[in-house]
């Protein structure tokens, strides 16, 4: 009697490495992407000046979770691309912090949703909707931290630039990645999957329970990253002090302002009586501001002076109040959850150029050129603020070609030639606030410091 034996079938996973691997390249080549993206629409914002601009190419930002789910057809895959997309960003030093990653989740929980409507067929349809969906979702994610009051002006303001930003996710997330799958698949570099009628049945569940992780972490994340309802103005002051102190009587102000481009109306405490009741010392000239989320930017004693508009406005009412600041002229600037201003003086950092002429480096020059990093100092890693080493030297040099660089901290020396240094926005000058003070480091945006505390940089022949 013969028996017949029947292969054992090992159940695959839902994802197979290669699914898992495809993901993670997209996630990644996004996440890297984005800062440059941003860069983009901010020079062009700037050049044009137009209300919300700033949001023309954020479809950019989604094309990498839209063509993950174009590619792989699973319900799933648009929201793991971009929580792993969220991540990248957060450990590059995105300035918003863990907020990056609620952005990037719900943005590919969308991507999966758009598709998911039309059954993953191989349409146009789906790519529109889930990339005008996904994209325009950062405008009403931010808005769940923003400063930005409840009124007329201020809806407007948000209506703006989500049609801006839903527009931007038609051109760039979706007929751009719907041409180039269609491209790919043609070539036969990729092998578009077809849809399964299996799909939708747990696509929902995948759907609604993302949705709901969703909601309870922008919950977790607006408790917790909620300022608390005192400010500690410290650093070169004779008199700190808890803001709000009543005994200070600090009468509010309304201001009119710009709010991405949308004139936009805030009340507040001006910033400047605020740290002129502390009563800051003769040397102090830059206040530091720090958000509970660690988070951090500079404003310049200058600024203060002669921008009537940077106002501390309070959010929230009794226990769930905090405060966010409002009207520098940097975008990075606006503060939310304000922990703690810092009056300081800086020591400053020499820069020589070839011609044995010595410049200051002045970091409140620099607001509009920083990003920030996660540097690890010898007390411990912390995140800071940088400029591109190369950009400095170039500002103080003459129009000749340096040969080498020589960085100092006091008997500590390095030698650069000028081709390891030009060009190359890896390699920056780190602001660092020691105590009422701040001191500098030459680090690399990964967070490897190269010398510490820069005290001076000489441009050599």
């Amino acid at each position: 009697m013969s028996s017949q034996s029947t292969p054992s079938t090992k159940p695959s996973l839902y994802f197979s490495t290669r699914e898992l691997l495809m993901m993670a390249v997209l996630a990644a080549l996004g996440g890297v992407a984005s800062t440059y993206i941003n860069t983009l629409g901010d020079v062009v914002h700037a050049a044009l000046g137009l209300p919300g601009a700033t949001q023309w190419a954020s479809g950019l930002h989604v094309i990498w979770i839209v063509l993950s789910v174009g590619i792989l057809r699973k319900p799933g895959s648009g929201t793991i691309t971009g929580i792993l997309k969220g991540a990248v960003e957060l450990m590059s030093g995105n300035s918003h912090g863990v907020i990056i990653l609620l952005v990037n989740l719900v943005a590919g929980l969308l991507v999966d949703f758009g598709f998911l409507l039309f059954r993953y067929r191989k349409t146009l349809w789906p790519f529109l909707i889930a990339g005008g969906l996904a994209t325009s979702s950062n405008v009403l994610v931010f808005q769940i931290f923003a400063t930005l009051p409840i009124n007329l002006l201020g809806l407007s303001a948000i209506l703006i630039l989500f049609l801006i930003a839903f527009a931007s996710g038609l051109l760039f997330a979706g007929l751009l990645p719907y041409y180039l799958v269609r491209s790919l698949a043609k070539a036969g570099v990729i092998k578009a999957r077809e849809h399964s009628s299996r799909q939708p049945k747990y696509g929902w569940w995948i759907i609604t329970g993302v949705a709901f992780l969703s909601i309870l972490l922008a919950v977790f994340l607006r408790m917790n990253l909620r300022g608390p309802d005192n400010i500690f103005i410290t650093g070169a002051v004779s008199d700190p002090f808890q803001f709000p102190d009543r005994s200070y009587e600090i009468p509010l102000e309304t201001r009119q302002m710009p709010y991405r481009d949308v004139m936009t109306e805030f009340r507040g405490y001006p910033l400047r009586t605020i740290i002129l009741a502390a009563s800051p010392k003769e040397k102090a000239d830059t206040l530091l501001i720090e958000a509970t989320d660690g988070y951090s930017f500079l404003i310049s004693f200058e600024e203060l002076q002669t921008n009537e508009n940077i106002l501390l406005v309070e959010v929230g009412q009794g226990q769930d109040a905090s405060f966010d600041i409002v009207g520098p002229q940097s975008s990075k600037a606006w503060v939310r959850s304000v922990n703690t201003i810092t009056i300081i003086a800086t020591k400053g950092l020499e820069v020589t150029d070839r011609n044995g002429v010595s410049h200051r480096f002045d970091p409140d020059e620099w607001v509009s050129e920083m990003d920030s990093s996660q540097i690890a100092l010898p007390d411990g890693s912390r995140k800071l603020q940088g400029v591109p080493v190369w950009k400095v030297i170039m500002q103080s040099t003459d129009a000749q070609i340096p040969g080498q660089v020589r960085f100092s901290s006091g008997s500590d020396q390095l030698f650069l030639t000028w081709s390891e240094i030009d060009g190359i926005d890896e390699l920056r000058v780190f602001t660092v606030v020691q105590d009422d003070q701040i001191e500098f480091a030459l680090a690399l945006m990964s967070g490897q410091v190269r010398l510490f505390p820069l005290t001076v940089i000489e441009v050599q022949p």
